[in-house]
């Protein structure tokens, strides 16, 4: 028996007519309405008649990115160059934040299908591998593990965290502490914390290793307190290593209590957004290539949605260590 338009406004609880408007794009339905038609035509595999389903396939020029927050500055930085290089190439972006909720990933996930975005772009998903695949569409990886992925792109953070270790080991560190972020999040920077563990190991430095669960990743006023516990909790740290946000929140600790940086404690920042330029003293960051992935994240998406093909996985050397001043003289 096939399923008709009937059986999906039933599933949906609404009126016949609201899913033929929504088949259509045709007048004003609410984002929970829309939400739960698609839900229905998914959950029954409704196939629509060959007019709907042309209107399903149309070329919209959309592409979804989908990111944790934009308070972070790493994909703060980086959405703006991505949307720019879109917009050159005659895509628009459709943004997305998840904020590490995985029920609000889901529902993104289905607002981008009824959008008919082209093809997706994805940095630190919380959902599984199945939900991606089950979008239909080119996903595209930023800095994430998606087995499904059409491809995936991210810097050398291996590289990125051995740079990190061997600056601190070099400026005289004795006892170092990382932040190292959600450790269940599908993301290939633990790469990094891995890396930096390792150097510090090598050398014969103790190295603690500070996660951060994935609720609290962007709140503020969390990062502020759990900064000021670490300092409590680890006396005589003299080295750290975090991200920009994390970075700049120690060095505003540390100086507050009095310590001098570098002499008293060393830090690094890892991103080396446009952030960092305004601290003072000026932080040694571990740059990333934004221009570079986003350049070839845009390159990515306009080949696949073309019908193109690209590598299965991209990887960029070019992550360079940017001496600041919290960071002692070698």
């Amino acid at each position: 028996m096939s399923i008709t338009i009937k059986d999906v406004a039933k599933r949906a609880g609404v009126s016949v007519t609201t899913v033929s408007r929504f088949m259509n794009g045709r007048g004003y339905i609410s984002a929970e309405t829309q939400r739960n038609i698609l839900r229905a035509i998914n959950e029954l595999n409704y196939t629509p008649n060959q007019l709907a389903r042309s209107l399903f396939l149309a070329k919209t020029k959309m592409i979804g990115f989908v990111i944790p927050s934009l308070i972070n500055p790493f994909f703060a930085e980086l959405t703006q160059l991505i949307e720019q290089k879109l917009y050159d190439a005659g895509f628009h972006m459709l943004l997305c934040t998840t904020f590490g909720n995985t029920d609000r990933e889901s529902d993104i996930l289905n607002i981008l299908r009824q959008h008919r975005v082209e093809a997706i772009i994805i940095g630190s998903p919380t959902l599984s591998d199945q939900e991606y695949h089950k979008a239909d569409v080119p996903i595209i990886a930023l800095d994430t593990l998606i087995p499904s992925a059409t491809t995936s792109l991210r810097a050398n953070h291996h590289l990125g965290g051995k740079l990190a270790a061997q600056r601190l080991i070099q400026g005289g560190c004795t006892r170092a502490l990382q932040i190292s972020g959600n450790p269940h999040a599908h993301t290939d920077a633990q790469l990094r914390h891995q890396s930096f563990l390792q150097e510090m190991s090598c050398a014969g430095i103790p190295c603690i290793s500070v996660p951060i669960p994935a609720e609290h990743d962007y709140d503020k006023a969390f990062q502020s307190s759990i900064i000021q516990s670490i300092f409590k909790l680890y006396p005589g740290v003299d080295g750290y290593f975090s991200t920009d946000l994390y970075a700049l929140e120690i060095l505003k600790y540390a100086l507050q209590l009095g310590l001098s940086v570098p002499d008293d404690l060393q830090v690094i920042a890892y991103d080396g957004s446009s952030l960092t330029n305004v601290s003072f003293p000026q932080l040694t960051v571990i740059r990333q290539p934004y221009e570079s992935l986003a350049e070839s994240i845009v390159d990515a998406t306009c080949r696949l949605v073309t019908g193109g093909t690209v590598e299965s996985q991209i990887i960029f050397d070019n992550i360079t260590l940017i001496d600041g001043q919290t960071t002692r003289t070698v």
